[in-house]
């Protein structure tokens, strides 16, 4: 059963922030992008993230890159991980959209909870012309290879979930041994499939109450910049799973971007997702799915919302907890 704090959440999202306005409508769409290029929001991390974090800027190349760190390490009877090593996160914000309060909380309390450093790029927006699936990917490797910190862990949202796994799938063709530090990958609802042509689009756009498909489409063009909507690294869907390192993967059945993640599932399964078949119902919990095979564990929450892990509420706080755990219980 959903939350009274998800419902008031939601209401939030859909009368006060009225999202749904913006990625519903074509026209709005471009107006909001029109007037984020003129008015870039701040990127700024919190100056007060609490006494145990400290957060530094190193950036790379010409990205601005800060560094979220836990000092001092959070207590427990088990040796905290070493400093060196680190979560690479990219935030979500439908490749427009610059990292907001949300984003850096959940980078403060990876770090606490973890002890692992979180290195944040600030990676270009839409329009600008260095804002394309290619270019970005190219950065985000680009860190992968040049950060002196061990990247064991790579967690995206959203649009971010896109990257993230994009730039993992071109990690293990293209660079397996930095592939191969990699513990896990975590895809908080991620954006899979940019051509949004899945049938089960149109069902979950009448429900979700933050993304809408006319919207999205206003962007995708912009972000393929003349590749294949289908090519893996605007769509990574399409891409290879060979290789990855454990997935965790979590999405909300009031999400738009919910069928794409059964589809991921249904591939990872060896099932045909482009179909519509995903997987078996199994081990349902209050409203919940979780599905594990071959190192990849797939969480539904039932009634959730996109990037519902990020909420304030029992749900995201219960996904938080499991990003948490996976982090950890899969570094070696």
């Amino acid at each position: 059963m959903v939350s009274w704090f998800a419902l008031v959440v939601r209401l939030y999202i859909k009368y006060i922030r009225r999202s749904k306005q913006t990625f519903g409508n074509a026209q709005t769409m471009r107006k909001s992008l029109h007037n984020l290029h003129l008015h870039p929001q701040s990127f700024n991390p919190p100056t007060n993230p609490g006494h145990d974090i400290t957060i530094h800027r190193e950036d790379v190349n010409e990205w601005p890159l800060y560094r979220v760190s836990p000092h001092p390490p959070p207590p427990g009877p088990t040796p905290s991980p070493s400093p060196s090593r680190a979560i690479l996160y990219i935030h979500g914000g439908a490749f427009y959209r610059e990292i907001d309060p949300y984003h850096w909380k959940l980078t403060i309390h990876l770090a606490r909870s973890t002890g692992l450093d979180v290195l944040v790029p600030i990676y270009p927006l839409l329009p600008r012309p260095t804002a394309t699936a290619h270019q970005v990917v190219d950065g985000l490797l680009s860190i992968c290879r040049l950060t002196p910190h061990t990247i064991v862990n790579i967690t995206g949202d959203s649009a971010g979930g896109c990257l993230a796994l994009a730039t993992t799938q071109h990690l293990v063709s293209t660079f397996p041994a930095l592939a191969l530090t990699l513990s896990s990958l975590i895809l908080i609802s991620p954006v899979l499939d940019l051509t949004l042509s899945h049938p089960e689009c149109v069902r979950l756009d009448h429900i979700d109450p933050w993304l809408g498909i006319d919207g999205l489409r206003v962007l995708t063009p912009l972000w393929a910049a003349g590749t294949s909507v289908t090519d893996p690294i605007v769509s990574p869907l399409f891409g290879d799973i060979e290789g990855l390192p454990p997935v965790l993967m979590l999405s909300g059945t009031h999400d738009l971007l919910n069928s794409d993640a059964r589809r991921l599932s249904a591939k990872v399964l060896g099932k045909n997702g482009n179909a519509g078949e995903w997987v078996d119902e199994r081990d349902w919990v209050g409203g919940s799915v979780r599905v594990e095979e071959r190192r990849f564990v797939y969480v539904e929450e039932g009634g959730m919302i996109h990037d519902y892990a990020l909420l304030p509420h029992p749900e995201g706080e219960r996904a938080r907890g499991l990003i948490v755990d996976f982090i950890l219980g899969n570094m070696v």
